[in-house]
């Protein structure tokens, strides 16, 4: 039987998630703002996620960073802080800086392990193969 290495892509959307939102919570108990954890979080989350996703669902793991810190980041902002939405939005749009550096960490990581392991077609199993004669 063969198995697949890596976990499938709702397990690294589900990987970014965890990591990021631990993140802000131990910035939101800290401190109030998201801030140092929250992007340690987010790096840490989306870069294990492209490390960890199965090579098949790879395309996963590129272009979640972005989904995964703007639902974070709202979410956590409107919990730790009980100001106008214009703001909280704004306070979104600041993070910005940080999404470019997680997504440009997953985008490096993600195109190393294309390369390093390419796709390939399974060989037939041969104990499933009858012979005909």
């Amino acid at each position: 039987m063969r198995t697949i290495a890596g976990i499938p892509s709702w397990g690294a959307v589900l990987v970014a998630l965890v990591l990021t939102a631990l993140g802000a919570t131990v910035d939101g108990l800290v401190s109030g703002v998201p801030t140092w954890g929250f992007r340690v979080g987010f790096v840490a989350g989306v870069a294990l996620a492209a490390v960890l996703v199965r090579r098949a669902s790879i395309f996963t793991a590129l272009v979640q960073p972005p989904l995964v810190m703007v639902v974070v980041i709202f979410i956590a902002l409107r919990l730790m802080a009980s100001e106008r939405m214009t703001i909280t939005l704004i306070k979104v749009v600041n993070t910005f800086p940080t999404m470019v550096v997680g997504t440009a960490v997953a985008v490096v990581l993600c195109v190393i392990r294309i390369f390093a392991q390419p796709l390939r077609r399974s060989a037939p199993d041969p104990a499933l193969q009858h012979t005909h004669a």
